[in-house]
Parts: structure tokens; sequence; C-alpha cells
């Protein structure tokens, strides 16, 4: 599950990447800046892979300590499991540093375009229908570099035999 989100948050980086290079710097990040940011993340989704991060590294933790100790088993995992809760909060920093990443790649004017984008219905369909696209693309790409791969090898295979050269 969390490969699948990964997956669909990299096409989704990547395609922000892309047109982050391609608007060039952004301005000063203000607060109303840093806010389109936020609201270009969520209506995105680019934020979903993240879901569950602190899930993961609390398990990393767990498993971590109950390796050096593994008789305390049933403590360390109920230990582990309460100071989780602790650090919940701590999600609205992630979520801080993405939005201060994407309001360095796009002016504040950009990403309201994107937020108005990605909630129109050609944009709600890109999310939904995106991921399937990409994969679907990955694969027509595989296919036709198999196909070209093989007719390259035998054109060049009667090509050496032509010149004398036997396989």
């Amino acid at each position: 599950m969390f490969g699948k989100r990964l997956s669909l948050f990299a096409g989704a980086f990547g395609l922000v990447v892309i047109l982050a290079s391609a608007s060039g710097r952004a301005e000063e990040i203000t607060p109303s800046h840093l806010a389109a940011a936020k609201q270009a993340v969520s209506v995105t989704k680019a934020d979903r892979g993240f879901e569950d991060l602190l899930p993961s590294v609390s398990q990393q933790v767990q498993n971590q300590l109950i390796t050096l100790r593994p008789d305390l088993y049933v403590q360390i995992t109920d230990a582990v499991k309460a100071m989780a809760l602790t650090v919940v909060n701590r999600r609205a920093d992630l979520d801080n540093d993405i939005a201060r990443i994407w309001a360095q790649a796009f002016t504040e004017d950009e990403l309201k375009a994107i937020t108005v984008f990605y909630q129109s219905p050609a944009g709600q369909k890109f999310l939904t229908t995106g991921p399937k696209v990409f994969a679907d693309s990955v694969n027509a790409a595989k296919g036709w570099s198999d196909r070209v791969r093989e007719e390259l090898a035998e054109k060049s295979r009667e090509e050496l035999k032509r010149r004398n050269v036997d396989f």
C-alpha cells in the first residue's frame, strides 16, 4: 500500500519538479504564499504518500529496541505505541516543510493556478486516472523498447552476417 502511494507521490512530485524547473525561481515566501502551497499540496494529494510514515517510523523504532532487548517485547511495544501518540502532532512540521518546498518552486499565482486546475473536473480526473495512465504509459514504453530491441538485434545480426561476421 505504501509503495503504491509512494509511486503516486513520486509521479506527482516528478510533475511538480518539471513544472518548477520550467517556472524559474519563485518569489519570497509570504504567509499567503505558504497557505497557497499548503492548499496546492492538499488538492493534488501530493502528501498522501506520507500517511503511513509515522507508523513505519514507529515500527522501525520498535524493531530496533526489541533487537536490543527481545525479552522486553511487550513493554517496548507498549512504550513505543504510547510515545508515537505524543508525536502525531509533529505531522504539521512535515506538512509545513513540504509546503515550503512547493512555495520555493512555484510563485503564489502558480500555486493558485495548480489548485484551480486540480479542483476542476479535468484535474480531478487526472488525480484518479493519472496513476493508471502513467503505469500504462510505462508499460507501453517497455513494450515498444522490447519490440525495437528485437528488431534492432535481428537487423544488426543480418548486417553483421552480410559483413561475414557469424554469431
